[in-house]
């Protein structure tokens, strides 16, 4: 069952979940925004941080007739904005779709070389805390999404503990 605070965001982004999935893709609510729905009285009003194994122009492919507003600002690292009228509520919405990313790092640095990976657990090692290392895996139909937590961010939540993954 899905909690009612998940499903109208579900439903908002069923269709673009179904156009991931139809040119082959994945597709993640990821970070903040997945805490945010797992808080209660959490924000509601935020921008929809995505993720997903595609590359930027797929990315931008998938968007092409759906969004309002498409921009490449971030295309280098990976990221594709758009903009969409939420249609339940009348306001538009920012959407942040980004490649999967990992991070390597050479011996003679601490600063790590960022790459494009193509799974989701390489993506959320690299986030700061445990509670924004969760993602929903999107299938573009009715189904509960697939929660992915390889960190246990949802006891650190539950708990109020804030630790790195």
């Amino acid at each position: 069952m899905v909690p009612e605070r998940l499903a109208p965001v579900l439903e908002e982004l069923a269709p673009l979940a179904a156009r991931f999935r139809a040119a082959g893709h994945q597709l993640y609510v990821v970070g903040g925004t997945v805490r945010d729905l797992f808080v209660p009285n959490g924000k509601t009003d935020f921008d929809l941080d995505l993720t997903t194994d595609a590359r930027p122009p797929e990315i931008k492919s998938c968007l092409e007739g759906w969004a309002d507003a498409v921009w490449t600002q971030g295309e280098k690292f990976g990221t594709i904005g758009a903009q969409k009228l939420n249609e339940q509520t009348g306001v538009p919405r920012i959407y942040e779709i980004t490649t999967f990313r990992a991070e390597a790092y050479t011996d003679d640095s601490r600063k790590p070389h960022v790459e494009f990976a193509d799974d989701i657990q390489a993506d959320l090692s690299r986030r700061d805390f445990t509670v924004n290392a969760m993602a929903l895996q999107l299938t573009g139909d009715s189904d509960t999404p697939e929660l992915v937590d390889p960190f246990n961010g949802t006891a650190d939540l539950v708990s109020g503990t804030l630790r790195t993954p």
